[in-house]
This record gives structure tokens, sequence and C-alpha cells, in this order.
């Protein structure tokens, strides 16, 4: 067996459904069975649901207080008015209210028909799978998404959306309103996408539009590979690529259409409509920098593994442990051909912190990773093997 040691990369690892066993604790009130009544939780209180229990009245969870579910919440209405929700087990609810500086885990299954994280210091954490109707982020609350989330609507509006998993909008999505949105990992749109009202959007992954495309209005769109675009493209705002040294852009199925500002001399953009119109854009308005090429890049955006059971190389993570890690993590790795590795280490926001790479032989091989040095968080770790292959990880460090 072959050691590598890696003395400044990671950090500590948490697999999606690593708290699927984790326990409610400091119950106050604990639901065993069948109860219809309706809660509400104070600060100091904690409601917890067992197991076995089943939840079907209405939920009002307060600053201060918690709901802790490990068995089934069936109510028509929970709201978590600045207090915390950690679901375990499973929710099949028609609305779900996050405010006032209150948070959502969902570590497990979430059906919500409608989900809302409205106010500053409001966040929700997907670390499993959510499905509904309509998602909406408003007046700086933040969502974070580490699992599946599947919705017919999806709207962000003076929020932050950070994608690390899979994010599947059957309808319409839109990010306006001053709204962040950065993509890390697999986003499809069956119908229509839109950026607006001075919204930033940074995609660094698979993205996958499959009619029309719009932005405008004061908004950046930031892409570092080529997005696909099922219909028609707008820009009358700013859209910028990656360094120069690489690439990124749009292909598009229907007519391009530019009043807005496309590049800059630093990055590079490729725009490829289909049709190949002669000056590149159906509509080449706007200010096109002299960087912009026209069907020239290859970087297209491919799905991402964003599991640890869901790896595309040829490289298999057999053991983690211990997990969480405090002091040192062990990493036993398990390769069918010699290759050499590359891991990129992001913060939430994907900015790179650091990579590295080494060399890996066949067979098994074990990597011990010191994290007493490194604070508290959460990252994200990229592998990406000999054929470009890429495999997304998230992992914390536990103090």
């Amino acid at each position: 067996m072959k050691k590598i040691y890696i003395t400044f990369l990671i950090i500590g690892f948490t697999v999606l459904g690593l708290n699927a066993n984790a326990q409610c604790t400091g119950c106050t009130t604990n639901i065993t069975g069948l109860d219809v009544a309706n809660h509400l939780v104070l600060s100091g209180q904690t409601l917890c649901v067992s197991p076995t229990g089943t939840l079907t009245g209405l939920i009002t969870v307060s600053a201060g207080g918690t709901l802790c579910n490990q068995g089934k919440i069936n109510s028509t209405n929970v709201l978590i008015s600045g207090g915390t929700f950690k679901n375990y087990g499973t929710i099949d609810t028609y609305s779900v209210t996050i405010s006032s500086a209150g948070s959502f885990t969902n570590y497990t299954t979430a059906l919500i028909d409608s989900l809302w994280i409205t106010n500053s210091n409001t966040s929700y954490i997907n670390n499993g799978t959510q499905t509904g109707t309509a998602l909406g982020v408003s007046n700086h609350g933040s969502v974070t998404n580490n699992g599946t989330i599947t919705v017919y609507d999806h709207g962000d509006s003076l929020a932050t959306f950070i994608n690390n998993g899979n994010i599947t909008v059957t309808n319409n999505c839109a990010a306006s309103y001053t709204s962040t949105c950065i993509n890390n990992g697999n986003i499809t749109v069956n119908n229509d996408f839109a950026t607006s009202y001075n919204s930033t959007f940074t995609n660094n992954n698979y993205m996958k539009v499959m009619r029309d495309f719009y932005n405008s209005t004061s908004s950046v769109f930031t892409t570092n590979c080529m997005i696909t675009i099922g219909r028609d493209w707008y820009n009358s705002a700013t859209i910028y690529g990656p360094a120069a040294t690489s690439c990124g852009g749009f292909n598009i199925a229907g007519a391009s259409y530019n009043s807005g500002i496309i590049g800059s001399g630093t990055t590079h953009i490729d725009i490829c409509d289909v049709g190949h119109p002669a000056l590149g854009l159906d509509g080449p308005g706007g200010t096109i920098n002299g960087t912009t090429t026209y069907c020239n890049c290859n970087n297209s955006c491919v799905p991402v593994a964003t599991g640890i059971q869901e790896l595309q190389s040829d490289v298999f993570i057999n053991t983690i442990y211990p997990n969480p890690a405090s002091h040192q993590l062990t990493i036993q790795l398990h390769l069918k051909e010699s290759e050499l590795l590359l891991f990129e280490v992001r913060d939430m926001m994907g900015k790179i912190i650091c990579t590295t790479s080494y060399q890996a032989s066949v067979g098994e091989n074990e990597a011990v990773i010191p994290v007493s040095d490194l604070a508290q968080g959460t990252y994200i770790l990229t592998m990406t093997d000999a054929r470009q292959r890429r495999s997304n990880r998230l992992f914390n460090v536990y103090k």
C-alpha cells in the first residue's frame, strides 16, 4: 500500500448522508406516535419527532427554539421564525417558511410544495433530497445546496444561492435584484433562465438551459465553460469568461442577440451560434471585446459527480476515517491504473484556496492528512483524473 501525505490540503470530509443517523438531543417535547396538535416552540424549547413519530398539526418555531425531526412531518405549514429546524427524517408539507434569521438543514428527504427563505441571516442548507413546486429566496436570505433539488420554479431576489450539488428546474429559473449565485455543481433548466437588476451569476461547472437565456439590467454573468442554450440567447448586460488562457461561453441553438458587453481584455468568451451567422451573432450590437471567439472553444460544461459514491473517474474512495476529523484524516483510494491526480480546494463561494497533485499507483493508496491547524468550516474538494473527469467532495473541519 502506498501512503501519500498531503501536508496542507484537506480538512475533513462530510459525505452526503453523514448525519442520517444523528440523534435529536435536549428534547423538551418528544413525539413518539401520531400527533395532530398544533405546536409553538419557544426560546429554549426543543420539539423532537422520534423515528416512530408523526406530526400533522401546524408548527411555529420562534427565535431560540428548535425543531428536530427523525420521523415524519406531514403538517400543512411549518414556520421557522428565527428558530432552528433539522430534518433527519421525512417532511411532506405544503409550505415551509424560514425567516427572521432562522435556519433549516435538510439531511434526508423533503417534499415541500412551497419553500421560502427570507430575511438577513436566514439560511437553508440541503444535504439530502428536496422536491417541490416553488423555491424562493429573498431579502438577503441564503441557500447552499450540497444534495439534490428538483423544483418547478426557482427565483432569487436580494439573495445568495450556492449550488454544490444537483439542481433541476422543470420550468423557469431567475436571479434578480442584486442576487449572488454560484454554481459549482450541476444545473439544468428545462425552460427559461434569466439574470437581472444587478445580479451576479458565476458558473464553474455543468449548466444547461433548454429554452431561452436572458442576461439583463446591469447583471454580470460569468461562465468558466461552454453552456448549452436550447433556443435563443439575449444579453443586454455583461458576460465574462475565464482567464484568457482558457475559454467559456455558450453553444446556442437558436437566435443570438447582444446589446450589452461581451468579454474583456483579460477574459475569453466564445459564442457559438449553430446557425453560424456572418458576424458571429444574429444581432452583434453592444460592445464585443476583441478576445471573443466564435465556435473555437471545446471547454464544454460536463456533469460533475457531487457525491462520494458517484465517481466518474477510475479512482474509488474506499474508506474515510475518522469522520468528522479534528487532528488527522485517512483516505483510502483504489486505482485501476497508475495516474496523476489533481486536487483543488475551494471555499463555499467557489474561490480556489489551494491546489496540489500526486502520482498514485495501481491498487490501494492511502492519504494521511493533518487537519489540526485548519479552521472549522465547509469546503469543496475537486479531484480531476488523467482523463479530465472530475468529482466534487464536500468536507468539513470540526474542532
